[in-house]
């Protein structure tokens, strides 16, 4: 998923906000970055907002924020 304005980065961190745990953004070199970390949070998104091919995934750590990101998915990228 590719982020197009700052509305959806702003949608995203609130699903994010609303997890209770990790939330990882995986890149397809293995480097991983906690978001729900400040410092892990602005290396990862700077790597995300510049994946042009839309290779990185996030992983989420429970069924609960699965939920959360999967919502938020459905919502934005219908």
């Amino acid at each position: 998923m590719k982020t197009r304005t700052e509305k959806d980065v702003r949608e995203f961190n609130e699903a994010i906000d609303k997890c209770s745990r990790p939330v990882w953004l995986v890149t397809p070199e293995g480097e991983q970055f906690n978001l729900k970390s400040t410092s892990e949070y602005y290396k990862g998104m700077a790597k995300w907002v510049t994946d042009i091919c839309g290779e990185i995934e996030i992983f989420t750590c429970s069924l609960e924020d699965e939920l959360i990101m999967e919502d938020y998915y459905l919502r934005n990228c219908a």
